[in-house]
This record gives structure tokens, sequence and C-alpha cells, in this order.
């Protein structure tokens, strides 16, 4: 049995002459358009109002030319890092923070972040910072006062007035002891300083279950601003609704 042979530019030919082969056209080697970059544009925003709804802290905004494309981000002094969760429209949002989210925020701020398309059908991101602090605000306290209060990043340094020297603070349950320093400056007669670092931590779970801050039998509570807002803890926190558990008998 003999073979055939074709000739290699006749199969070159045929093999051009067929879709597979051809050689691809200028309009399949175009790349499609790289996607516009987004407009950088500050946010117009302000806080309404802070409350503690099931553990966490919720913020609530109204937002001028907005979008319900809404992101909370950690400040620039921390890595990036999307926070919380909530709903949002294009005129306002309200956003909830856990304890942990609330912590890094007192160390770091908050950023609101919204992607929008402009009149003229353009991309845009606009963005909003919104500073965190933390107050402690006196809760009856008479015989002993805050005299100092100085951020240090992941704790909060304070220094209390009393009567007596303290050993301990009392906050939320955890007990922390007084720091082995004495304090340099002119004190009035008859008061002794204590100074003691507490953790955001402490300070977040503290001010979300409005538990005490306390010092020689003295009371004191913590309080959180975002923006221009404080949150209110003059009020008792509301109970928990209890749970109903409903059980069916048979027969």
């Amino acid at each position: 049995m003999q073979s055939s042979h074709v000739p290699f530019g006749a199969a070159l030919a045929l093999c051009l002459a067929t879709a597979s082969c051809a050689a691809p056209s200028h309009d399949s080697q175009v790349a499609s358009p790289a996607p516009e970059p987004e407009i950088e544009e500050p946010l117009s925003l302000s806080v309404d109002a802070l409350d503690v709804r099931h553990g966490s802290l919720r913020i609530e905004a109204t937002m001028k030319d907005g979008s319900a494309d809404v992101s909370m981000w950690l400040g620039q002094e921390c890595q990036p890092h999307e926070v919380g969760h909530g709903i949002a429209t294009r005129s306002g949002f309200a956003w909830s923070l856990s304890r942990d989210e609330i912590a890094r925020a007192i160390e770091c701020g908050l950023v609101v972040r919204v992607h929008a398309v402009d009149a003229d059908g353009h991309r845009v991101r606009r963005t909003a910072d919104l500073p965190v602090s933390v107050a402690i605000e006196a809760d009856g306290a008479e015989q002993v006062r805050l005299f100092r209060q100085v951020s240090e990043g992941t704790s909060m340094k304070l220094t209390f007035l009393g009567t007596a020297n303290a050993r301990r603070l009392h906050v939320a349950g955890t007990v922390i002891g007084v720091e082995a320093e004495e304090y340099v400056g002119r004190l009035p007669r008859g008061s002794f300083a204590s100074t003691f670092v507490v953790g955001n931590d402490d300070l977040a779970r503290s001010m979300l279950g409005r538990r005490h801050i306390s010092l020689l039998g003295e009371h004191f509570l913590a309080t959180i601003s975002v923006g221009a807002m404080t949150l209110d803890v003059s009020e008792p926190a509301p109970e928990p609704e209890p749970v109903v558990v409903e059980s069916s008998s048979e027969g």
C-alpha cells in the first residue's frame, strides 16, 4: 500500500484557508479600553445619632450627594480594613460596629466611602473622615475625679485624684493595677494621684454595657464620640428582650 505525501506548502495554504488556522484579525488584537478611574471627591456627612443595640454601637448619619454603595474603614493610622455592617440609601446610612471594631476605631478613627455616578456620568468616590474619641464621665463621684486623660494608641492613660492612694481600677469586670510612677507636679492639699493604663477593648466593653469604671468606691462611665455626636450614657442600658420559647405538648 502506497502512502500519499502532501507537500508542506500545500498544507500551509490549506490551513490558512480555514477559520481555525486563520491569523487573528486586527479587531481581535485591540484590547478593550480600561475602565475610567474614579474621581476623588469629599463627602459631606453628619452623624445624627449614636446608640447601643444588641451589643453593638449603631451610627446613624446623613449624607449629601451620597450613595447606597457605602463602606466604612479604619482610619489612616491603621492598616486598611473594612469594618461594620448596615444599610444605606443615597441620603444616609445606619451602621453597626462590634466591640473589637470600636476598640480599633478609638485608635485610628473611621473613614466612610461611597461610590456613585455624577450628573455627567463619571464614576466618583466620595470620602469623609470621622474622628472617634473616648471620654470618662463621673457618675456620682465626689471624692475622686479624673485629672488627666491621654490616648496612647491601643490604650488610654487615666490619672485620677483622690483622698487616698488607689491601687486598683475596676473597668467592666477587669481589674487594672496602678502604674509604678509618681506624678510630677503640684497637687491640691490632701490629694493623691493614681495613674492607670486602660486598653481600648476594656473601654469599649464598659461603654457598650454601660458598666462602671470604679475607683475607691466612686464610679465613672465611658462614653464615645463619633464626628460631632456623643453617645448619651446617662440613662441605663435597655434590658434585652426576653426570649420566649414555645413548647408543644403531645397527646
